[in-house]
C-alpha cells in the first residue's frame, strides 16, 4: 500500500519548463561596453535580465570589472566605517576632556569655598 502512495507522488511531479531568452548582439555589445565600469545590478535592470544571467555572460565573454571601479567600491564601503571609528574616538576623547575640566573646576570651587570659611 505504501508503494502505491509513493508511485502516485512521483507521477504528480512534473518538470518545470524554463524558457531561455537568447542574447542579442545589441545586448552583448552593451554588456561588453558597460560591464567593466557599471554596477552589475543596474546593468541587469537596464538589460532586463537577471543578475545571474548578466554575471554568467560576463564570465563567458571574459569580462571583468576594472581596477579603478573596484577601488571606488572599496573606498565607498570603507568611508562609513571610518566615520564610525572617528566618531567613537572623538567621543572618547571628549569624555576624557570633560572629566579633566570637571575635576579642575571642582578643585577651584573647593579651594574658594575653603578660603571663604577661613
Amino acid at each position: 500500500m505504501a508503494a502505491k502512495k509513493t508511485a502516485k507522488k512521483a507521477v504528480k511531479k512534473t518538470a518545470k519548463i524554463t524558457v531561455v531568452k537568447l542574447w542579442t548582439k545589441v545586448e552583448l555589445s552593451t554588456l561588453k561596453k558597460e560591464y567593466p565600469n557599471t554596477d552589475t545590478q543596474k546593468l541587469a535592470k537596464k538589460l532586463k535580465r537577471t543578475l545571474e544571467a548578466v554575471r554568467f555572460q560576463a564570465k563567458k565573454h571574459g569580462l571583468k570589472k576594472t581596477k579603478s571601479y573596484m577601488q571606488s567600491l572599496y573606498k565607498a564601503a570603507s568611508k562609513p566605517a571610518a566615520k564610525k571609528v572617528a566618531k567613537k574616538v572623538v567621543k572618547k576623547a571628549a569624555k576624557k576632556v570633560v572629566k579633566k575640566v570637571v575635576k579642575k573646576v571642582a578643585k577651584k570651587v573647593v579651594k574658594k569655598a575653603t578660603k571663604k570659611k577661613r
